[in-house]
């Protein structure tokens, strides 16, 4: 008896994967029509042999949500000549039951079964340069966290202690007199002022660190591949030197955004907005957005205003109608946005005091 292998070309298989450390778990589509759940190793190798074996002759398309794993399973699978696209978790279509009772077998089904209808977008995955710059650059934002909280240590243990700061260390810019001064200040026993030590060494370490890694980041922005969007970046009033890091290396290439509102999007300074028939209800900023980048244009925006007469004269402006400062400061930060998105594109140095 002739043994018949099923063939499956030209028909599409869509793999949902609900990905963890220690285990996958695959929910598998042909078409629309829900086939198998499928729990295998974390093995891109795995689950393509799998697939290969299953459904010979397909053509496979997968979606996994973007999160602690990355970009390397997209990566590996795409090697492997499988069609992956990684998600935002908050972009893929769930009922309230899929809220309640929500299991790895019943999210690689969602996965699997909004890929199948098309209704997922992937996002944008930077090549493996500009992730590997992109992780330095974080990896500062996370030292300087740290350094903070190091320093909020020291002040809490002299508040616990009672032990007042001078007048002239008021506020501490952690000079050396300050760090001497804490150094040679007394304790009735030695494992208070061991703990202090401790905490300033850490201090110390921290602010080493940060100054070798801010030197690094310099050196990279001065390199052939970033030198020149570097120095056009800095031209726009307010940026310096790690805004213009952030930017460059989060956004990578500015002209994949086809406009400003899709760039505006993604750093996340527009308002949330419900609207129907004949009402219009506008609340905060939405809550989808870069954390880093919205914070940091923010920032710079209460520096542009200061330095730009025309960004200066938009603010008072939104004041005179009533807008209170906060969101006048958002306004002028989304005007500055837009201006980077333009001496970017047009590789033109920035000029103040234009209007519009």
């Amino acid at each position: 008896m002739t043994k018949v292998t099923a063939n499956f070309q030209n028909q599409t298989i869509y793999v949902g994967l609900d990905v963890h450390k220690r285990s996958w778990n695959a929910g598998i589509f042909l078409g629309d029509l829900f086939i198998k759940n499928v729990h295998q190793q974390p093995s891109p190798e795995m689950l393509y042999q799998y697939l290969a074996k299953q459904f010979p002759g397909a053509q496979y398309l997968c979606a996994y949500e973007s999160g602690k794993f990355g970009y390397w399973i997209q990566r590996r699978l795409a090697n492997l000549g499988i069609a992956c696209l990684v998600v935002n978790p908050a972009d893929i279509p769930s009922s309230h039951k899929d809220e309640v009772y929500k299991t790895d077998t019943r999210d690689s089904r969602g996965i699997g079964l909004a890929l199948s209808k098309g209704q997922l977008k992937g996002i944008y995955i930077p090549d493996l340069k500009q992730e590997a710059d992109r992780n330095l650059v974080r990896q500062r934002k996370k030292l300087w966290r740290d350094l903070v909280r190091c320093k909020n240590r020291v002040k809490g243990f002299l508040d616990y202690q009672g032990i007042p700061l001078p007048e002239k260390f008021d506020n501490p810019n952690w000079s050396r007199n300050f760090i001497h001064w804490l150094y040679e200040l007394k304790f009735l026993h030695d494992s208070s002022r061991m703990t202090l030590h401790y905490q300033l060494r850490q201090v110390e370490l921290l602010r080493k660190e940060l100054l070798n890694i801010s030197n690094d980041i310099r050196k990279l922005l001065r390199s052939a591949e970033y030198k020149s969007i570097y120095y056009l970046l800095r031209t726009v009033t307010g940026i310096g030197p790690l805004t213009a890091a952030q930017l460059i290396t989060e956004i990578g290439d500015i002209r994949r955004f086809p406009n400003f509102y899709h760039l505006n999007s993604f750093v996340g300074l527009m308002p949330m907005e419900h609207s129907s028939g004949e009402k219009q209800l506008r609340f905060g900023l939405t809550v989808r957005k870069h954390r880093q980048l919205r914070s940091d244009m923010i920032e710079c925006a209460w520096a542009a205003k200061r330095n730009d007469p025309a960004l200066a004269l938009y603010y008072s402006e939104q004041i005179k109608r009533g807008v209170n400062g906060k969101k006048a400061i958002v306004k002028v930060a989304r005007k500055l946005l837009s201006r980077i998105r333009y001496v970017w594109i047009n590789q033109q140095p920035y000029q103040s005091s234009i209007v519009k």
